[in-house]
């Protein structure tokens, strides 16, 4: 995401998804469910799965090549670019991966990089071409051939399963297949058990690992009750969805069974049943206006507010009446990953940018809060700059009366307290007091924190924007934190 080359990976990535025609390509698992309970097999034909070792670090910049100047007759009408530039600004994407591991930086050399919005739809072109040599190059006919990234399912004959994959592996030395053969007339594939029946169709039911604990979201967690209704139904729906080949009850007693273990009341399970299965829980069908004189609906807003129980659901609420197009979306503040370890290097304090920091004063108890969208060493140095500039100015024997010094000491707080007091700045021991990544978000988090901080120097205009509503929280976070300091002392 803070990837110098992210933005402009984004924008090759698009212009390539939109241009891409897959006859492989599976969208999603339901539409693979209703194609796989369609087909039949010929006769001697069994289910087979072949997926990729390591996809994405495995594709040749040959390939990568190959695959976009192949398909340039459909990227080309997507963007006015011409083919060489297209292909020069791809390639910088692609060979600007790097990462940071004990203070040491590393490029990545070959492949793709886990991480880059470009690498998904690059893996895309290639196994699309990839798929289409090896199915021209087989003797055996393959009926069937779907893809989900890596991962394909095909029906072959039971003899031919390894010639076929032979003549896959051949296509190139880095892309690499290994099979997985049905037993007993069952192969797992996406989370769906595909079963051949005697008649050579196909049935399916919803499956999950063995090694699978069947925990997710528990009943009596802190998230918002809607997002357990969602999580309940959503996963209702796909157990009923995915269950050709067992009986509505079977699927029902699957379902009732992973909620109870997750904590979810009866009564809230049989309503989620209900809905998952079709059926209205009010009994009756909503109606849809169909008055051509209808305006045409205003375009929706989302917006994430961190949830504490009761406050954001209220909020949430008012908003609503107030603002029906705004759409708010409750977030955990805390989530599995602030609970591990992170195996990556934290970026350098220094190197961090959207961020409000803190500078303490050399000679007083004063400090002083900014913000910056830039690198923290970048605003630390015009700091700098500006101090030194002061100083210069201040051992020519300018007073706080000259113009010269007068414009500096316009530029920030920092410089103007520094003026007036001749006190000095711990510039080299700044501190980060929040980070967001969202610049236009630095404004009122910058006001909260001055607002919240009695010995700032800052300008007590810089917090007259604040919003009223914003008072108490503030009031309640400040006493707070002096609270813990007394009880910490």
């Amino acid at each position: 995401m803070t990837a110098p080359t992210n933005e402009l990976s984004k924008f090759v990535a698009k212009v390539l998804q939109n241009s891409i025609v897959s006859k492989y390509n599976i969208k999603d698992s339901y539409s693979f469910c209703d194609y796989v309970n369609s087909i039949e097999l010929p006769e001697g034909y069994i289910l087979v799965s072949f997926d990729v070792v390591a996809l994405f670090p495995s594709i040749p910049k040959s390939l990568m090549k190959q695959s976009i100047f192949k398909h340039w007759d459909e990227i080309k009408k997507n963007t006015p670019i011409c083919l060489d530039l297209f292909w020069e600004v791809a390639e910088f994407c692609i060979d600007a991966s790097y990462f940071m591991f004990e203070g040491a930086y590393y490029q990545q050399i070959f492949g793709t990089a886990m991480g880059n919005p470009l690498s998904p739809i690059i893996a895309e072109y290639v196994m699309e071409d990839l798929l289409d040599n090896a199915v021209a190059a087989n003797t055996v006919v393959i009926p069937f051939l779907k893809k989900y990234v890596d991962d394909l399912f095909l029906a072959l004959p039971l003899e031919k399963v390894e010639d076929v994959l032979n003549v896959f592996n051949q296509q190139n030395e880095h892309i690499q297949f290994t099979v997985e053969r049905e037993e007993n007339s069952r192969l797992p594939f996406l989370d769906m058990l595909l079963v051949r029946q005697e008649n050579r169709t196909i049935k399916t039911e919803w499956y999950r690992k063995a090694i699978a604990s069947g925990r997710f979201l528990n009943y009596h967690s802190g998230h918002p009750i809607s997002m357990k209704m969602n999580v309940a139904f959503n996963f209702a729906k796909r157990v009923l969805r995915f269950s050709t080949n067992i009986s509505l009850k079977q699927a029902k007693t699957i379902i009732f069974g992973l909620l109870r273990l997750n904590d979810y009341p009866s009564n809230i399970i049989n309503r989620v049943i209900h809905r998952a299965s079709g059926n209205p829980t009010n009994g009756t069908a909503m109606e849809v206006s169909s008055n051509e004189n209808d305006q045409e609906e205003p375009t929706k807003t989302y917006y994430s507010l961190t949830n504490i129980h009761g406050l954001t659901q209220t909020i949430t609420k008012t908003l609503r009446r107030e603002f029906p197009n705004a759409h708010i979306a409750s977030k955990q503040h805390t989530n599995i990953g602030s609970l591990l370890p992170t195996v990556k290097d934290r970026t350098p304090i220094e190197d961090r940018h959207n961020v409000i920091y803190q500078v303490d004063c050399a000679d007083c108890d004063a400090c002083y809060i900014g913000m910056t969208t830039q690198k923290l060493k970048a605003r630390l140095s015009k700091h700098k700059s500006n101090m030194t500039k002061l100083q210069t100015l201040q051992n020519d024997g300018h007073t706080t009366e000259d113009a010269a010094i007068q414009a500096i000491m316009e530029t920030t707080a920092l410089v103007n307290h520094a003026a007036l007091k001749n006190h000095t700045f711990k510039l080299g021991e700044a501190r980060i007091l929040d980070t967001t990544h969202k610049g236009r978000n630095l404004p009122i988090l910058e006001s909260c924190h001055i607002n919240n901080t009695s010995n700032t120097i800052n300008k007590r205009t810089d917090t007259d924007n604040l919003h009223i509503a914003y008072a108490g929280v503030l009031h309640w976070m400040k006493n707070f934190q002096q609270n813990r300091r007394t009880r910490n002392a």
